[in-house]
């Protein structure tokens, strides 16, 4: 294996670790929990459902770890990138919830995560070549 002198070197080698493995199990939670959820009976119902947070909870700590081990210039790069995708989201979600009187469908909650990571992906992008 390959050893890195550079704090930051080894800090996205760490997260790539971290990351890869809390995603590998959410996704094995997940699936397990979904099959579980159509046998389990009221209550149960709900804690079977909860179950993928445990992963997910791990999987924010990785990410929480990656940006204290890493350099400032990063950190400001995933923090400007995050307010930036929160803003964005805010603004999505605002304007489609004007337009819910409109008669236009309720989604579900999910699609305000997958907003959030689409503009995070998409404003990581931009922060990351106005820096170079």
């Amino acid at each position: 294996m390959e050893t890195y002198s550079n704090p930051t070197s080894r800090a996205v080698q760490r997260y790539y670790w971290q990351f890869g493995l809390s995603m590998a199990a959410y996704v094995i939670v997940i699936l397990l929990s979904r099959w579980m959820w159509h046998n389990a009976n009221g209550r149960w119902q709900t804690v079977v459902a909860l179950f993928p947070m445990i992963p997910a909870v791990f999987v924010f700590a990785s990410i929480v770890r990656y940006l204290l081990a890493t350099d400032e210039l990063l950190r400001r790069i995933a923090v400007v990138s995050l307010a930036l995708a929160g803003g964005a989201t805010a603004l999505i979600a605002v304007t489609y919830g004007l337009l819910e009187g409109d008669g236009l469908p309720r989604p579900s909650a999910w699609w305000t995560y997958g907003v959030f990571m689409v503009s995070w992906i998409i404003s990581s992008y931009f922060v990351r070549r106005r820096h170079q």
